[in-house]
């Protein structure tokens, strides 16, 4: 018995490759309501990837939330509501390849355009529970190489507030964890004294 060879369809000297979105990409699937269904979930862009995130379970979203409205009482407090506004989500554009959907933002107020751009971002949050390893790590790059003024990612576990800042050259120059018992104020409302309290 002898083996039957096929006819040279074209592509057997083909590379195989990855094929990578861009973020212009991503608005447009989203302008067109692709990610609309109900299962669909929700999305980032990782280096031209489109990644599936988890369902936030309620620790995750309630830590979210109490800070999202603790900055938002601050933010009030201060006189600050006409200069700034506090997002519970949005979309921020990292480079031309990659946008995350953080768990908060602090934008300046009016600011127009689709996706959030990191000059028009004061602040970035992320609640981790089951995401710290990366929260930390390739997507804090990721936003000091953008140049996120500043970013907190709240340890829910743990119940710490891990605090990045100033970033030169793409990466971080300051850094600092907070515990519940500590106050936190953001880089553009140094005033704010958020008991991390209410947060934890």
């Amino acid at each position: 018995m002898t083996a039957t060879s096929r006819p040279d369809d074209g592509f057997s000297e083909q590379p195989i490759s990855d094929f990578r979105l861009t973020v212009d990409d991503l608005e447009t699937m989203v302008r067109a309501g692709v990610f609309d269904r109900v299962d669909s979930g929700k999305v980032e862009l990782v280096e031209g990837r489109l990644v599936h995130m988890a369902s936030e379970s309620l620790l995750h979203a309630r830590a979210a939330g109490r800070l999202s409205l603790a900055l938002n009482l601050a933010i009030t407090r201060l006189s600050l509501e006409q200069r700034f506004e506090v997002l519970n989500g949005g979309t921020v554009r990292i480079s031309d390849i990659s946008a995350f959907d953080p768990d908060g933002a602090v934008i300046a107020r009016g600011v127009e355009g689709f996706f959030m751009r990191p000059d028009q971002v004061f602040l970035v949050i992320e609640s981790s529970l089951s995401t710290l390893s990366r929260d930390l790590g390739s997507k804090s790059r990721a936003y000091a190489v953008a140049g996120i003024a500043e970013y907190w990612v709240i340890d829910v576990k743990n119940a710490k507030l891990h605090v990045f800042r100033r970033p030169v050259g793409g990466a971080w120059t300051e850094s600092l964890t907070l515990g519940a018992s500590d106050k936190v104020s953001p880089l553009f409302a140094p005033g704010a004294d958020i008991s991390l309290a209410s947060v934890f």
